[in-house]
């Protein structure tokens, strides 16, 4: 039962809490995302929704990690969420920036 209490204080405890939040907005974002890339396939504006998709995509593994660490699944090193965070934030700029081009 020890074991069992610890699982529901992990999962009480606010940044864990907020880390399954993000998780599943990372995941609602990816899905519409890939929706719109659907709708705007072939398009100039796909290769800007590719980027957004892959952006959503890191995050998402992120948390996804974060959680199991959390959870106690899986050992991560501490550079290694911080990292995928860079990753995404470049992912999205470089979205951005390819929108801009591309409506400029």
């Amino acid at each position: 039962t020890t074991a069992r209490a610890e699982e529901i204080a992990v999962i009480a405890n606010p940044p864990t809490f907020f880390t399954i939040v993000i998780f599943a907005a990372a995941c609602a974002c990816i899905a519409v995302c890939f929706q719109v890339l659907m709708l705007v396939k072939g398009g100039q504006l796909s290769r800007s929704w590719q980027l957004f998709l892959a952006g959503f995509a890191v995050l998402a593994i992120s948390q996804l990690g974060l959680i199991l660490h959390n959870f106690g699944v899986i050992a991560i090193p501490n550079w290694l969420n911080p990292t995928l965070m860079v990753v995404m934030a470049g992912v999205f700029f470089y979205g951005l920036f390819e929108t801009k081009r591309i409506l400029s």
